[in-house]
């Protein structure tokens, strides 16, 4: 009986050391896609209201001086590379910020 039990209580304790390491890889798993998520989240909403505020402006523009679709097609294109020009901006930027591993 008791060679069972000392082989029950090692089999006990690889199972808890590998739910452990399990846990943490997980942890490290999620807090990693968390990042990701936010940085995804950021680009297309700096990309979205950049052209949305062109549109907007330009529609606002075209209405106040009575030129139906000039405005709005110049600064919806202006909003666009804008938009652009910032989300890449941003993502170099979080990528200089990554660590580098040796």
């Amino acid at each position: 009986m008791d060679k069972q039990k000392k082989k029950l209580e090692e089999i006990s304790g690889k199972i808890d050391s590998y739910k452990s390491s399990r846990n943490d890889i997980n942890a490290k798993y999620k807090e990693k896609r968390g990042k990701q998520i936010s940085i995804a989240m950021r680009l297309s909403t700096e990309l979205v209201v950049s052209c949305v505020v062109g549109a907007v402006l330009g529609w606002y523009i075209d209405k106040w001086l009575d030129t139906k679709p000039i405005f709005f097609i110049i600064l919806l294109i202006l909003g666009i590379i804008s938009g652009i020009k910032t989300a890449i901006n941003t993502s170099r930027q979080l990528y200089e910020n990554i660590p580098k591993s040796k």
